[in-house]
């Protein structure tokens, strides 16, 4: 029987975690550019960017995001229609609605969470607000975080 040096053995290699996959769903291609940079800078992976909600729909099968970042107000397919969708192909994705903060897309927020969308986020009012918004980004890196650790 051969001996079996143990410093010759294979060690084990440390698992590095799995890069937390973002579907992007905006109108605005500066939003969407913005969310996209903001989101890759922090580590996390874009795997899709869709200007409305039925190419967003689309991507869901071949993506597979772990959080998708849905506004609501959008052409073709908004927010409110394309969430149950996403949930049908992919029901532990985390879906995190945004919108500019009115008293009507509050009201639509709130029946998106009651929908099974885990969060919501409210958009500066203006697209340089999103530009200038710190505390935006902030919220938003940290909720693509913490919903996609959960989902993994």
């Amino acid at each position: 029987m051969l001996a079996v040096n143990p410093s010759l053995a294979p060690k084990p290699r440390p698992t590095l975690p799995v890069p937390i996959k973002v579907l992007i769903a905006d109108d605005s291609a500066v939003v969407r550019g913005l969310v996209a940079r903001w989101i890759g800078e922090a580590g996390f992976t874009v795997v899709g960017t869709a200007s409305n909600g039925r190419i967003a729909v689309e991507m869901m099968t071949r993506h597979d995001p772990d959080v998708v970042l849905l506004d609501i107000d959008m052409p073709e397919l908004d927010g409110t229609e394309a969430l149950p969708r996403m949930l049908a192909a992919s029901p532990t994705v985390q879906v995190v609605m945004m919108s500019t903060l009115t008293t009507r897309n509050a009201d639509i927020s709130l029946k998106c969470l009651a929908l099974g969308a885990v969060d919501y986020l409210a958009k500066p009012e203006s697209n340089r607000g999103v530009t200038t918004s710190d505390a935006f980004r902030a919220e938003l890196v940290e909720r693509v975080r913490l919903f996609g650790a959960a989902r993994a």
